[in-house]
């Protein structure tokens, strides 16, 4: 493996696959669970996990992404209803980034990358710094959320980083 497309290509589906693992033990019945009024539920965290590999092709071809243009609505995370709902969109959106990887210009991953809201810059960096951040950590961060919610209700996880 020493293209970077390849190595993308595997940190992505390592990260799809422990996500997977994880979302795999979530049930219905914990969905609404919050630990506190100002913290996100179950169903938040499950639905955002579900949305974040459909990020890819936007971080890929295009050069920013506005959250909130000032011409249209904001970017909201589609809330599931089900857990099984949840795994038929984390099947969509990680297709379509799987296509994303395959076909994107290796040569613009040192390009700037911007994201905003409402017209406002909120931060850039580099495509692959980018694409690192939202599709790789970004996910782990909201997984980890998620892994100490389902523990907080009784419900035995997986060890995905050996044990």
């Amino acid at each position: 493996m020493s293209d970077i497309r390849s190595l993308m290509t595997q940190q992505f589906e390592n990260e799809i696959a422990r996500t997977r693992q994880v979302l795999d033990v979530v049930t219905d019945a914990v969905l609404d669970y919050q630990a506190s009024p100002t913290m996100r539920s179950v169903r938040w965290n499950v639905s955002h996990l579900v949305d974040v590999p459909s990020w890819a092709e936007i971080i890929l071809k295009a050069d920013e992404f506005d959250v909130a243009p000032p011409d249209g609505p904001p970017h909201e995370t589609p809330e599931m209803a089900t857990v099984a709902d949840a795994m038929k969109a984390l099947d969509k959106n990680v297709a379509e980034a799987r296509t994303a990887l395959a076909d994107f210009d290796v040569q613009s991953l040192d390009a700037d990358w911007s994201l905003k809201a409402g017209g406002q810059t909120l931060m850039t960096m580099s495509r692959y710094e980018t694409f690192q951040m939202f599709e790789i950590s970004h996910v782990a961060h909201h997984r980890g959320h998620l892994l100490v919610y389902l523990r907080m209700n009784g419900v035995e996880t997986p060890l995905l980083y050996g044990g």
